[in-house]
């Protein structure tokens, strides 16, 4: 699990608070919430570059231009889970 720190204007969270049972209820909605919109990025990440994917023969002359040390297998096995 990943943490950041996350700075909030004061006055816009004194305006939300009281929608809150407590600050747990708010900190809750709002990892809910920015679950929902990194879901979102990814899955419109994926629908450009599926559109935009380079034909065989490109993705093929791209291997060999490949950054030292760049691990195939690891690369193939992530594109599976």
């Amino acid at each position: 699990m990943c943490t950041y720190t996350l700075t909030f204007d004061d006055k816009l969270m004194e305006k939300v608070r009281p929608s809150f049972a407590n600050d747990t209820a708010m900190k809750t909605w709002l990892q809910n919430q920015i679950e929902v919109l990194l879901i979102q990025y990814i899955g419109d990440v994926k629908s450009y570059a599926q559109k935009n994917q380079p034909k065989l023969s490109e993705r093929l002359r791209g291997i060999g231009k490949a950054p030292e040390g760049f691990d195939y297998k690891k690369e193939l096995a992530s594109r599976f889970e």
